[in-house]
């Protein structure tokens, strides 16, 4: 991962700062994440993360993954039902898949940056659609990162892992 960063797991918020990795704007088309900004302080410590997937298989898979390194994780497979689960449950991190019918991801992106009570949350795009436009469209649609499917688990573990241990480290 070119852009995003990494932070010690017993850092303090200082180290955090030594060890971020400057993010980039610049879309390369051979990256299979990119992180266009970090997450805010105050949602990380939780470390509950909303899975949106119209496949519902996928949307289980990444949901066992997820607990299976600690998170608490809710999936959906209805895109309609998202913003109110967001405003509801209050997670630090929702993750999208882009395509869905009746409400694309991109447009569940905007919804979600639009509200206040969600607004402040990580939103990362786990999507086949990884072209340099695709990756353009999900930054202008309010995404923070981009994750392209096939997805590895260590992918989205990565830039979920990196938010919430920055986030732990606290505010400056």
């Amino acid at each position: 991962m070119r852009a995003g960063f990494e932070v010690p797991a017993s850092g303090t918020r200082e180290k955090a700062k030594e060890r971020m990795v400057r993010f980039d704007d610049r879309m390369d088309d051979n990256e299979d994440v990119v992180v266009w900004r970090p997450i805010q302080y105050a949602m990380a410590s939780h470390r509950r993360v909303l899975v949106v997937d119209d496949y519902r298989e996928a949307a289980d898979a990444l949901q066992m993954l997820l607990a299976a390194d600690g998170f608490e994780c809710r999936a959906l497979e209805d895109p309609f039902a998202v913003c109110e689960m967001a405003c509801d449950w209050q997670p630090f991190a929702v993750v999208l898949d882009i395509r869905m019918p009746g409400l694309d991801g991109l447009e569940l992106a905007r919804r979600l940056r639009a509200d206040p009570s969600t607004s402040h949350m990580l939103l990362v795009a786990c999507t086949a659609s990884a072209s340099r436009d695709d990756r353009a469209r999900a930054k202008a649609a309010g995404f923070d990162a981009h994750c392209a499917k096939p997805l590895t688990p260590e992918r989205l573990l990565r830039v979920l892992e990196s938010a919430a241990a920055l986030d732990a480290t606290g505010p400056s």
